[in-house]
């Protein structure tokens, strides 16, 4: 247990997060122990390496451990609110995305029972790997800043808070303002390829989010600023809601976060060629959010 902690403590030193540790303190416990040409894990692994795998596994929780997917989404049914998993992906898989939800089999299949539910889940979920894969990839399309980069990844990480929050079982109304800043955050990044500056940025639009997606939509025709206006019209307003007004419920608060992810998506489809929808003419149109 020593060798295990004198390697977690060079890790943490050395800026690691626990992900890294917990697989870096494995090959930190190999140098130390003199170990060469073993097998790291499996079957025919020694008994010293599995010492050294349970000695690690002492240190972290699964948690610790997870690494997770691309993007954490957020996902309602009736009331119910449900994690949505981007998971790491290559080639051409085929994904069961009812499988990415973490509703219980019998809600699922509940939900499965409800056409309209579903028209909005297949919405949801092509939203979804779209912004998850697209905020990776601002960039690949057409050249854009940094700012941009950093923008688009900031929405990423708000949005994912803010699904977070909303599913955790803590107060779900904590994930309002997550969910406008990553709303915000997302239309800026489309704006700032168009040569805006951080500062041109916060002087023009401030925290309006329907003239930033106006002017977006000016400048890229791609970008439908229509629904996006109809979305943002039903949103509180940003800046007030953080000291008076009324406290979105329950479904409300969950048709906030879904839209949300509507517009952050809809921008990086903008930027990227990530679009699930086009890429399967099959599919029926778009009817979330109307």
């Amino acid at each position: 247990m020593s060798i295990a902690i004198v390697s977690d403590n060079e890790g943490l030193a050395a800026g690691e997060e626990p992900k890294q540790r917990s697989f870096q303190n494995i090959l930190r416990m190999f140098s130390k122990l003199g170990l060469d040409d073993v097998s790291i894990t499996g079957d025919r692994a020694p008994e010293i390496v599995r010492r050294i795998h349970a000695a690690n596994n002492k240190l972290f929780r699964p948690i610790d451990q997870s690494v997770g997917g691309i993007h954490l989404g957020f996902f309602m049914f009736r009331d119910l609110f449900s994690r949505f998993r981007v998971p790491i992906a290559f080639g051409n898989p085929v994904i069961d995305m009812m499988q990415l939800l973490d509703f219980s089999d019998d809600q699922k299949r509940w939900m499965g029972l409800d056409s309209n539910a579903m028209k909005r889940f297949t919405d949801q979920a092509f939203d979804l790997f779209d912004f998850g894969y697209g905020q990776m990839e601002f960039g690949h399309y057409q050249p854009v800043s940094d700012l941009s980069k950093e923008l688009i990844f900031r929405s990423h990480i708000h949005l994912e808070s803010a699904a977070a929050t909303a599913t955790s079982g803590s107060d779900y109304r904590g994930s309002l303002q997550s969910a406008l800043l990553g709303t915000e955050l997302a239309l800026k990044a489309g704006l700032s390829v168009r040569a805006h500056a951080a500062d041109e940025l916060k002087r023009e639009f401030g925290h309006n989010l329907k003239k930033a997606a106006r002017h977006l939509g000016s400048l890229e025709t791609s970008f439908d600023m229509d629904r996006a206006l109809r979305v943002l019209d039903s949103f509180p307003d940003f800046v007030e809601s953080r000291y008076q007004g009324s406290q979105p419920n329950r479904r409300e608060m969950g048709e906030i976060l879904m839209k949300s992810q509507y517009i952050a998506s809809e921008v990086t489809r903008t930027f990227t060629d990530r679009n699930i929808r086009r890429c399967d003419i099959k599919r029926s149109a778009r009817s979330y959010p109307m």
